[in-house]
Parts: structure tokens; C-alpha cells; sequence
């Protein structure tokens, strides 16, 4: 199964439980059910409840389902990132999120670095960032939140939270939801204010600042695999195709292909997680532009299957309505980029023949046998008469 990174880490991401400490290496689940990686026993905890992804900045919490999922006493619908100290809720469970460095920071310092009046400031301990004057760091724009983040150094490392601010946080463009690990050379942006994060030590290699790199030397410097090519999908449901159950032989749970490049390919889904995407070590892959290179993951479990959307370019859509995570039901129409598929989950002995079930062709049969006895009761009759 294909990694959510491709780093090698210099950290232990550790998960702690009434004193037990997991760590955390590959993607797990957490829930009541006892094929979980992690079991958390609670009549307010689903089979499947949550799934935890290791990523190069931390860990990404994601609700399975109908899960609902409380961070520090929060609550959210979508994946959301962790912060060394976070502590998530999962029914009456308390599981806390810690690290181990595995060497010496390469930053002897770190400094939060203006774009727009080249103002440094230096990060030690928790530092608040926004509007209000009880910030460490007070941004006079109306735009940014009384309390919009925290920067946090916590063992020669940068964490960064959002405080559920209402213009937003970035990381180098996208918005994060909770937090996230922070890296030498990250730009981050607070509503529009642009900031640079600097770490200094003999290590590292100095940064030219955002605005004079030149677009092409961004893209030389990075590996092929690493640059998202996906082509942005204008959503157009009209594309969408009817809504009808293909007939099939196959049982089980499996994704039929109704649209171009994958019309009439079948696709079995493993008990465990099946990635989709471009990347040929998807498990499932579908080579198609506007589908992204990890876009979409199945887990399938012996009471069904979810989807969830991988923060693909594109989305996810189900019926027709973009999803984050999903339950699968036979017959939904699965959308990946422009690509569609249909969801079947086909328990054995009902499979389609001639377009009736084994239960339609039983009660076909039945109705012949009835009316063969009653004709042959009417000539019986008449002929006593």
C-alpha cells in the first residue's frame, strides 16, 4: 500500500492512549470494531470511527462515515492536522498526538519574516498571531481575526494552528484546517499577509525571498513526481451520466467503469484500503487528466465500504454531490474527476441473469407451476361437470 509521504522522517509521531504510546508509521484506523489498529472501546464509538494519516507534517485526522470528530474539545466534519500537545476526542477516549525527534534541529533559530515591510520576528515557546494586542505578533488589518493562529516551537520544531480564523490560514497556498509542521522556507499567509519562515543554522541554505524566484528554476529544482499536473475540472452535472445498475456476474463489492477511459473495466476492492488515482501504484488506477495522482481511497470492510476524497484537485462526487467521506451503497454513482464509476455490492447467489435476479427467476418459476395447476384443475373440472 502506496505511503501518504515519500520522505524518509526525522520525527516518531507518537499517539498516546491510558498510557500506552503507538506509534504511528502508515495510515490506521481507530474504532470499536477489533480489526482496528487502534480498538477504543464506547457505545459512542462507531465500528470504524476514525482513520489517522502520517504525512510529511505531522498527522492528518480524517472522520469515517458519520463520525463525528472533537479535537482540544473542537468539533469538526473534515480532516483536520495535528499539533504536538492535540488531544482527540473519540468518544469518551482521550488520545493525545506527541513526536521524538530522531536528530538535532538544523535551525540554531527561527524567525517569521514580513513581505510586507521586511519586519522579523523571532519565534521562541507559543506565539500568538492576529488583531488583538494580546498577540505576540499583532496584525493591524481587518481581515485577520482577534485570534487568528499560533506559532509554536516545541523541540527545535515549528508547528503552526489555525484558531479556526475566519479568513483563513496558508502554508505555500493552501489553507489548512487544524495545523501543520512548518519547514525552513514556507510561506505562510494570514488572510493576504504574507510571511516567510526562516530558519538559521550552518545547515541550512539561505532563502531568496518568494517574489524574485524565477517560476522556472521552482520547477527544475522540483522532482517530476512531486508536481501536480491534474487539470482543474469545470463541474458541469450535465455530464453526469443516468443513473441505471449494469448487469454483471460479478460478486462482492466492486467498482464497474461507465465512462471513457474505463467503460465495462471491473475493479475489486480488497478488504483493507484501495487508493484511486493517476499513479501507477494507485491500486486503482485510471489514467485520465483530471483525475489526481492519490484522488480518492475505498476501505472495505466486512459490513462495507467508504470513500474518501484525498484532497484530489477535482473532488470527489457521489450521486452527483461532492463528498469528503462517504458510505457506499450498491448502485451510487462514483465520480473521480470526469471519470465515473458505479459501486456495486453484490452478496452471492443474486446475480443478474438475462436481467432477473436468482429471487426474480424462483418466483417466475413459481407463477408458471401456479398456473399450469389451476388450468389443469379448470379441465378437470369441466370434465366432472
Amino acid at each position: 500500500m502506496p505511503q501518504a509521504f515519500e520522505k524518509i522522517s526525522d520525527i516518531k509521531k507518537i499517539l498516546s492512549l491510558d498510557g500506552e504510546c503507538i506509534e504511528v508509521d502508515s495510515s490506521m484506523t481507530v474504532g470499536r470494531q477489533l480489526d482496528n489498529d487502534l480498538v477504543v472501546a464506547g457505545e459512542d464509538v462507531l465500528d470504524f470511527h476514525i482513520r489517522i494519516e502520517p504525512t510529511e507534517r505531522g498527522l492528518t485526522v480524517i472522520p469515517l462515515g458519520e463520525a463525528s470528530l472533537t479535537l482540544n474539545g473542537i468539533d469538526f466534519s473534515d480532516p483536520v492536522g495535528l499539533v504536538v500537545g492535540d488531544s482527540i476526542q473519540v468518544g469518551q477516549n482521550d488520545i493525545g498526538f506527541s513526536v521524538v525527534p530522531l536528530f538535532e534541529s538544523e535551525a540554531d533559530e527561527w524567525r517569521l519574516c514580513a513581505d510586507l515591510d521586511n519586519a522579523t520576528h523571532k519565534l521562541t515557546g507559543c506565539v500568538g498571531v492576529g488583531r488583538g494586542d494580546d498577540n505576540e505578533i499583532v496584525l493591524l488589518d481587518d481581515h485577520v481575526s482577534r485570534r487568528h493562529a499560533t506559532l509554536q516551537l516545541d523541540q527545535g520544531i515549528i508547528w503552526l494552528r489555525d484558531l479556526g480564523s475566519a479568513n483563513g490560514t496558508f502554508v505555500n497556498g493552501a489553507r489548512i484546517i487544524g495545523g501543520c509542521r512548518l519547514f525552513h522556507g514556507d510561506e505562510l499567509s494570514f488572510d493576504a499577509l504574507r510571511f516567510q519562515l526562516i530558519g538559521r543554522g550552518q545547515d541550512l541554505t539561505p532563502v531568496r525571498p518568494q517574489d524574485t524566484v524565477e517560476e522556472g528554476a521552482l520547477m527544475q529544482d522540483q522532482p517530476a513526481s512531486s508536481i501536480d499536473t491534474t487539470e482543474i475540472m469545470a463541474v458541469d452535472e450535465s455530464m453526469e451520466l443516468p443513473v441505471t445498475l449494469p448487469e454483471t456476474s460479478q460478486t462482492g463489492a466492486f467498482l464497474l467503469g461507465v465512462s471513457a477511459p474505463v467503460s465495462g473495466v471491473v475493479f475489486r476492492t480488497a478488504i483493507g484500503q484501495n487508493t484511486i488515482g493517476r499513479d501507477d501504484d494507485c491500486d486503482i488506477v485510471l489514467q485520465d487528466p483530471t483525475v489526481s495522482n492519490r484522488h480518492a481511497e475505498i476501505i472495505a470492510r466486512a459490513e462495507g465500504c467508504t470513500v474518501t476524497n484525498l484532497m484530489a484537485t477535482n473532488g470527489t462526487r457521489i450521486n452527483g454531490q461532492q463528498v469528503q467521506n462517504a458510505q457506499l451503497h450498491d448502485g451510487d454513482r462514483l465520480r473521480i474527476g470526469q471519470v465515473t464509476l458505479i459501486f456495486r455490492d453484490v452478496p452471492p447467489g443474486v446475480t443478474k441473469r438475462g436481467g432477473l435476479t436468482n429471487r426474480q427467476w424462483i418466483f417466475v418459476g413459481a407463477s408458471v407451476v401456479l398456473a399450469a395447476a389451476l388450468v389443469f384443475a379448470s379441465g378437470l373440472l369441466e370434465m366432472l361437470l
